[in-house]
């Protein structure tokens, strides 16, 4: 009896191998993994390109956050003309597409490194057009010509700005007595 185990255990008329319903339950398992780790490389491709262009946004809001906060904080109380030799506000806020633009005043701190015929102070306008928003610079105070603007963000359906006043009340028109008024904030 010890002889016929022996035997069986070393057959060579045994099949060796798999079976079909092996080889196509292996092939599905593999198929399964095969769909589940392309659907996952594609995800994160998704969520790259995703971010990335989230990141863009941002890097495009921080740059006009620090431009506005250059801009403003260099804001001088002084009116100037316009082409008509109107005088008009320091700092000007109006809603809209206005020919003055949304945000307009008078900064210093601009370099002459060219000693060009020109102040250190220039006027900035900001305005919404097209959907974008757009940073316009005088080249001179008073009548100037104006710069090409500069694209600061698109996709803009508008733009919505408060200020405080001397009272400590926030308002969302500039409207000031005195040419040469400021807001605090």
């Amino acid at each position: 009896m010890a002889d016929l185990n022996l035997n069986r255990g070393n057959s060579i008329t045994g099949q060796a191998g798999f079976t079909l319903v092996e080889m196509m339950v292996a092939l599905f398992v593999f198929s399964l993994l095969s769909v589940a780790g392309v659907a996952l490389l594609r995800g994160a491709v998704n969520s790259n390109e995703v971010t990335d262009a989230k990141l863009s946004d941002m890097a495009q809001m921080q740059r006009l956050i620090s431009l506005l906060e250059t801009d403003l904080s260099q804001a001088l109380p002084r009116p100037y003309r316009d082409e008509s030799g109107e005088q008009v506000a320091a700092f000007a806020s109006e809603t809209g597409n206005s020919e003055r633009g949304v945000l307009s005043f008078t900064r210093g701190g601009q370099s002459n490194i060219n000693n060009k015929p020109r102040s250190n102070m220039v006027r900035v306008s900001y305005q919404v057009n097209d959907g974008e928003l757009q940073r316009l610079q005088y080249e001179m105070i008073d009548g100037g010509s104006i710069s090409q603007p500069a694209i600061l963000l698109d996709g803009i359906s508008g733009l919505e700005l408060r200020f405080r006043d001397k009272r400590g009340q926030w308002v969302s028109d500039w409207q000031t007595e005195r040419l040469s008024d400021l807001p605090r904030a």
